[in-house]
C-alpha cells in the first residue's frame, strides 16, 4: 500500500459530501488504482455510520474483491473500529471473500467472533475454519483457551457454533 495523505484526503471530502453519484464514481476508481493507507478504514467507517443503502452496497461489494494482501491488516484494524454488529459482519465476511489467508489474523478475528452477535461470529467462524490449517499453533491454543472460557457465557446457538469453532481449531 501506498501512503498519501492527498488521496486520503480527498476520499475524505468526497465521503463527507454523500453525494451519491461522487462517492460512486470515487469507490469505483478505487478498484483500479493501487491501494492507499487508510482508505480501508474510511470506507469501513463510512459504511458503519452511514443509511445509504445503495453506497453500502458497493463498499461491500469493494471489501468483498479487494485482492491486495497488503490490506488485511487495515481491514482487522477496521473490524476492531467499527460500532455497529452490521458493518463488522460485513467486514468480517468480506475477509472470506476475497479469497486471501488471513490466518495470521486468527487472534482478532477470534475476538470478534467472542464479542460480535451471531452473525458476525458466524462470519468469523468461516474465515477461521477457512484458514485453519495455516493458523499457527499457539494461536489455535490461546484461541481453545478463550472461548472455552468464554462459551458458558453464551445462548444455545452460539454456544454451538463455539464448539464448532473448537472442533475445527483441534484439527
Amino acid at each position: 500500500m501506498i501512503k498519501s495523505e492527498k488521496k486520503l484526503a480527498e476520499l475524505s471530502k468526497i465521503l463527507s459530501n454523500a453525494k451519491y453519484n461522487e462517492i460512486y464514481d470515487r469507490i469505483s476508481m478505487l478498484r483500479a488504482e493501487e491501494p492507499f493507507e487508510g482508505a480501508i478504514n474510511l470506507l469501513a467507517r463510512f459504511y458503519d455510520e452511514s443509511d445509504m443503502e445503495e453506497i453500502k452496497r458497493v463498499i461491500s461489494a469493494f471489501f468483498n474483491d479487494m485482492k491486495e494482501r497488503s490490506g488485511r491488516a487495515e481491514v482487522i484494524s477496521s473490524l476492531g473500529a467499527v460500532r455497529k454488529p452490521e458493518t463488522k459482519a460485513m467486514l468480517a465476511s468480506s475477509c472470506w471473500h476475497s479469497g486471501l489467508d488471513y490466518s495470521e489474523y486468527a487472534r482478532p478475528l477470534g475476538e470478534a467472533f467472542m464479542s460480535g452477535d451471531y452473525m458476525t461470529s458466524l462470519e468469523c467462524f468461516t474465515v477461521l475454519e477457512n484458514c485453519s490449517d495455516t493458523i499457527s499453533a499457539d494461536d489455535k491454543t490461546e484461541l481453545i483457551d478463550r472461548l472455552s472460557r468464554k462459551m458458558v457465557q453464551y445462548d444455545a446457538p452460539m454456544h454451538k457454533l463455539a464448539e464448532e469453532l473448537i472442533s475445527v481449531l483441534r484439527q
